[in-house]
Protein backbone atom coordinates (compact mmCIF):
# COMPACT_ATOMS: atom_id res chain seq x y z
CA UNK A 1 0.00 0.00 0.00
CA UNK A 2 1.77 3.24 -0.86
CA UNK A 3 2.25 6.31 1.44
CA UNK A 4 -0.49 8.14 -0.73
CA UNK A 5 -2.97 5.39 -0.68
CA UNK A 6 -2.62 4.85 3.08
CA UNK A 7 -2.83 8.83 3.58
CA UNK A 8 -6.31 8.76 1.42
CA UNK A 9 -7.67 5.65 3.51
CA UNK A 10 -7.07 7.51 6.32
CA UNK A 11 -8.79 10.84 5.30
CA UNK A 12 -11.74 8.91 4.55
CA UNK A 13 -11.98 7.22 7.42
CA UNK A 14 -11.79 10.23 9.26
CA UNK A 15 -14.32 11.97 6.81
CA UNK A 16 -16.93 8.22 7.66
CA UNK A 17 -16.24 8.80 11.26
CA UNK A 18 -17.65 12.46 11.27
CA UNK A 19 -20.68 11.74 9.14
CA UNK A 20 -21.57 8.66 10.90
CA UNK A 21 -21.57 10.40 14.37
CA UNK A 22 -23.96 13.08 12.77
CA UNK A 23 -26.40 10.55 11.61
CA UNK A 24 -26.46 8.73 14.89
CA UNK A 25 -26.70 11.91 16.57
CA UNK A 26 -29.90 12.92 14.26
CA UNK A 27 -30.72 9.18 14.80
CA UNK A 28 -30.94 9.75 18.88
CA UNK A 29 -32.53 13.25 18.73
CA UNK A 30 -35.35 11.54 16.82
CA UNK A 31 -35.95 9.21 20.08
CA UNK A 32 -36.53 12.16 21.91
CA UNK A 33 -32.80 13.10 23.28
CA UNK A 34 -31.91 16.81 23.26
CA UNK A 35 -28.99 17.80 20.79
CA UNK A 36 -26.44 18.18 23.18
CA UNK A 37 -27.38 14.69 24.97
CA UNK A 38 -27.51 12.65 21.34
CA UNK A 39 -24.52 14.11 20.24
CA UNK A 40 -22.63 13.10 23.56
CA UNK A 41 -23.90 9.65 23.58
CA UNK A 42 -22.89 9.13 19.84
CA UNK A 43 -19.66 10.76 20.70
CA UNK A 44 -19.27 8.04 23.38
CA UNK A 45 -20.53 5.30 21.33
CA UNK A 46 -18.36 5.58 18.78
CA UNK A 47 -15.28 6.03 20.99
CA UNK A 48 -16.25 3.57 23.15
CA UNK A 49 -15.74 5.73 26.02
CA UNK A 50 -17.54 4.92 29.24
CA UNK A 51 -19.96 7.51 31.00
CA UNK A 52 -21.83 7.44 34.36
CA UNK A 53 -24.63 5.24 35.28
CA UNK A 54 -27.04 8.25 34.82
CA UNK A 55 -26.41 8.93 31.16
CA UNK A 56 -25.98 5.15 30.57
CA UNK A 57 -29.99 5.02 31.75
CA UNK A 58 -31.20 7.45 28.59
CA UNK A 59 -29.82 4.86 26.55
CA UNK A 60 -31.01 1.16 29.24
CA UNK A 61 -34.94 2.77 29.06
CA UNK A 62 -35.40 2.67 25.05
CA UNK A 63 -35.30 -0.15 23.20
CA UNK A 64 -35.04 1.66 20.18
CA UNK A 65 -31.42 3.37 21.60
CA UNK A 66 -30.27 0.22 23.03
CA UNK A 67 -30.67 -0.90 19.00
CA UNK A 68 -28.92 2.45 17.53
CA UNK A 69 -26.19 1.51 20.26
CA UNK A 70 -25.28 -1.77 19.43
CA UNK A 71 -24.84 -0.59 16.05
CA UNK A 72 -22.78 2.01 17.27
CA UNK A 73 -20.70 0.33 19.43
CA UNK A 74 -20.16 -2.38 16.40
CA UNK A 75 -19.06 0.84 13.89
CA UNK A 76 -16.97 1.90 16.90
CA UNK A 77 -14.81 -1.42 17.07
CA UNK A 78 -14.26 -1.46 13.43
CA UNK A 79 -13.18 2.52 12.88
CA UNK A 80 -10.99 1.35 16.10
CA UNK A 81 -9.11 -1.36 14.22
CA UNK A 82 -9.00 0.62 10.72
CA UNK A 83 -7.49 3.21 11.99
CA UNK A 84 -4.69 2.06 14.05
CA UNK A 85 -3.76 -0.16 11.02
CA UNK A 86 -4.03 3.15 8.81
CA UNK A 87 -1.88 4.75 11.44
CA UNK A 88 0.81 1.85 11.39
CA UNK A 89 0.76 1.71 8.10
CA UNK A 90 1.43 5.69 7.59
CA UNK A 91 4.51 5.41 9.82
CA UNK A 92 5.97 2.90 7.73
CA UNK A 93 5.53 4.57 4.47
CA UNK A 94 6.17 7.90 5.65
CA UNK A 95 10.10 6.99 6.05
CA UNK A 96 10.01 5.72 2.17
CA UNK A 97 7.91 8.73 0.88
CA UNK A 98 8.86 11.87 -0.54
CA UNK A 99 6.77 14.89 -0.38
CA UNK A 100 5.26 15.92 -3.02
CA UNK A 101 2.84 18.26 -4.61
CA UNK A 102 0.24 15.62 -5.14
CA UNK A 103 0.36 14.72 -1.22
CA UNK A 104 0.03 17.92 -0.28
CA UNK A 105 -2.81 18.36 -2.27
CA UNK A 106 -4.63 15.42 -1.47
CA UNK A 107 -4.19 16.51 2.19
CA UNK A 108 -5.62 20.08 1.82
CA UNK A 109 -8.28 18.54 -0.28
CA UNK A 110 -9.24 16.49 2.88
CA UNK A 111 -8.71 19.20 5.32
CA UNK A 112 -11.04 21.16 3.82
CA UNK A 113 -13.85 18.85 3.34
CA UNK A 114 -13.39 18.23 7.18
CA UNK A 115 -13.72 21.73 8.33
CA UNK A 116 -17.18 21.46 5.98
CA UNK A 117 -18.21 18.72 7.50
CA UNK A 118 -17.67 20.12 11.07
CA UNK A 119 -18.20 23.86 10.53
CA UNK A 120 -20.72 24.51 8.23
CA UNK A 121 -23.89 25.05 9.85
CA UNK A 122 -25.50 25.37 6.34
CA UNK A 123 -23.87 21.56 5.46
CA UNK A 124 -25.02 20.07 8.92
CA UNK A 125 -28.38 21.69 9.10
CA UNK A 126 -29.39 19.94 5.52
CA UNK A 127 -27.57 16.62 6.04
CA UNK A 128 -29.86 16.90 9.35
CA UNK A 129 -32.51 17.66 7.67
CA UNK A 130 -32.03 14.96 5.03
CA UNK A 131 -31.48 12.18 7.84
CA UNK A 132 -34.80 13.23 9.15
CA UNK A 133 -36.41 12.73 6.18
CA UNK A 134 -35.28 9.32 5.20
CA UNK A 135 -35.35 8.18 8.85
CA UNK A 136 -39.25 9.52 9.01
CA UNK A 137 -39.84 8.41 5.37
CA UNK A 138 -42.56 5.68 6.80
CA UNK A 139 -44.67 7.64 8.78
CA UNK A 140 -45.38 4.49 11.03
CA UNK A 141 -41.60 3.96 11.85
CA UNK A 142 -39.46 3.82 14.78
CA UNK A 143 -38.69 7.87 14.66
CA UNK A 144 -42.68 8.78 13.50
CA UNK A 145 -43.03 12.27 15.53
CA UNK A 146 -39.48 13.52 15.82
CA UNK A 147 -39.29 14.83 19.54
CA UNK A 148 -36.60 17.53 20.26
CA UNK A 149 -36.36 19.08 23.63
CA UNK A 150 -35.12 22.50 23.65
CA UNK A 151 -35.48 23.74 27.11
CA UNK A 152 -35.72 21.72 30.41
CA UNK A 153 -37.61 23.94 32.96
CA UNK A 154 -37.71 21.91 36.21
CA UNK A 155 -40.23 19.35 35.73
CA UNK A 156 -41.41 20.24 32.78
CA UNK A 157 -39.95 21.10 29.02
CA UNK A 158 -40.29 23.34 26.10
CA UNK A 159 -40.46 20.69 22.83
CA UNK A 160 -40.36 20.99 19.24
CA UNK A 161 -42.52 18.42 17.83
CA UNK A 162 -42.33 17.18 13.77
CA UNK A 163 -45.83 15.54 13.42
CA UNK A 164 -45.34 12.62 10.50
CA UNK A 165 -48.16 10.47 12.26
CA UNK A 166 -51.18 12.71 14.06
CA UNK A 167 -52.74 10.51 16.77
CA UNK A 168 -56.36 9.38 16.20
CA UNK A 169 -57.38 11.37 19.30
CA UNK A 170 -56.73 14.99 18.01
CA UNK A 171 -56.83 14.10 14.22
CA UNK A 172 -59.84 16.61 12.24
CA UNK A 173 -59.90 18.52 15.79
CA UNK A 174 -58.71 21.76 16.98
CA UNK A 175 -57.67 22.12 20.53
CA UNK A 176 -61.04 23.65 21.80
CA UNK A 177 -62.52 20.52 20.58
CA UNK A 178 -60.33 18.24 21.80
CA UNK A 179 -60.25 20.64 25.38
CA UNK A 180 -56.04 19.72 24.58
CA UNK A 181 -54.44 21.93 27.65
CA UNK A 182 -56.59 19.53 30.72
CA UNK A 183 -56.73 16.01 28.18
CA UNK A 184 -53.22 15.89 27.77
CA UNK A 185 -52.06 18.60 30.11
CA UNK A 186 -49.38 20.03 27.42
CA UNK A 187 -49.56 23.95 25.93
CA UNK A 188 -48.90 24.74 22.31
CA UNK A 189 -46.88 27.91 21.95
CA UNK A 190 -46.56 27.75 18.48
CA UNK A 191 -47.13 25.98 15.01
CA UNK A 192 -44.80 25.88 11.79
CA UNK A 193 -46.61 24.68 8.85
CA UNK A 194 -44.76 25.02 5.65
CA UNK A 195 -43.57 28.57 5.14
CA UNK A 196 -46.39 29.58 7.58
CA UNK A 197 -45.35 30.22 11.41
CA UNK A 198 -48.34 30.36 13.75
CA UNK A 199 -46.93 31.94 16.80
CA UNK A 200 -50.55 33.53 18.51
CA UNK A 201 -52.15 29.96 19.00
CA UNK A 202 -55.65 30.44 19.32
CA UNK A 203 -58.72 27.39 20.78
CA UNK A 204 -59.92 27.49 17.37
CA UNK A 205 -56.64 26.07 15.44
CA UNK A 206 -55.98 22.70 14.90
CA UNK A 207 -52.55 20.05 15.08
CA UNK A 208 -51.85 18.73 11.34
CA UNK A 209 -49.56 16.27 9.81
CA UNK A 210 -46.36 18.05 8.45
CA UNK A 211 -46.57 21.07 11.43
CA UNK A 212 -43.40 21.77 13.50
CA UNK A 213 -44.99 22.23 16.38
CA UNK A 214 -43.37 23.72 19.96
CA UNK A 215 -45.17 22.36 23.32
CA UNK A 216 -45.16 23.29 26.88
CA UNK A 217 -45.24 20.17 29.26
CA UNK A 218 -44.12 17.43 31.05
CA UNK A 219 -41.96 15.04 28.99
CA UNK A 220 -44.24 12.22 30.27
CA UNK A 221 -47.47 13.58 28.61
CA UNK A 222 -45.59 14.46 25.14
CA UNK A 223 -44.31 10.89 24.37
CA UNK A 224 -47.54 9.38 25.85
CA UNK A 225 -49.80 12.03 22.87
CA UNK A 226 -47.40 11.61 20.20
CA UNK A 227 -45.42 8.63 20.50
CA UNK A 228 -47.35 5.98 22.31
CA UNK A 229 -50.63 6.59 20.92
CA UNK A 230 -49.31 6.94 17.39
CA UNK A 231 -47.39 3.59 17.64
CA UNK A 232 -50.96 1.93 19.13
CA UNK A 233 -52.73 3.68 16.25
CA UNK A 234 -50.77 1.80 13.82
CA UNK A 235 -51.42 -1.74 14.90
Amino acid sequence: MSFNFSLISFFILIIAYLVIVEIFTVLFRLTGLREDKARFQAISLMTNSGYTSKESELIMNSSIRKNLATLMMLFGYIFAVSGVSLLVNLFIRAGEAQLNWLTLLYSLLFLLIIIAITRSKWLIRHFDRLIEYLAQKKDDGMFCNNIRILEMIHDKLIAEVLITRLPTEISGKNLEETNFSRTYMLNVLLIKRGNQIIDHVTPKDELKKGDRVLIYGSKKHIIELFKENSIENQN
